[in-house]
């Protein structure tokens, strides 16, 4: 089973990905990003589920520091984002995601892009 990490400081958001994603694949689902850089150093999920807006460290901040590290820089990222700015999405991708989705979204949504990273690996 693919196991994914999602990351979000918003308990509503990690509960509402939670019940998306519990029956498909193994989910953690951490608070802030400075967890998520902790938790990579010992445990490498298959993807990352990032949140851009966190307090203290934000996804762009992650992403940086996931894109640094030879030990996570494979590791394919989807940020989730409320902009609606194009601006957010490109700053995004240019640091090393493979896709954004936009806040809030639609359960399929998320799933279909979730599997088509993992077909454009493959």
């Amino acid at each position: 089973m693919k196991h994914i990490l999602f990351v979000d400081d918003v308990s509503t958001n990690l509960k509402c990905v939670g019940l998306i994603l519990k029956n498909k694949y193994e989910l953690t689902t951490l608070k802030s990003g400075r967890e998520a850089i902790q938790y990579l150093k010992g445990v490498k999920p298959d993807l990352l589920l990032l949140d851009i807006h966190m307090q203290e460290m934000d996804g762009y901040d992650v992403l940086r520091c996931m894109k640094a590290d030879p030990e996570t820089a494979r590791i394919p990222v989807i940020l989730l984002t409320a902009d609606a700015e194009e601006e957010s999405r490109e700053r995004g991708i240019a640091l090393g995601a493979v896709d954004s989705i936009s806040k809030p979204f639609e359960p399929q949504v998320l799933l279909e892009r979730i599997e088509a990273v993992w077909q454009t690996e493959e």
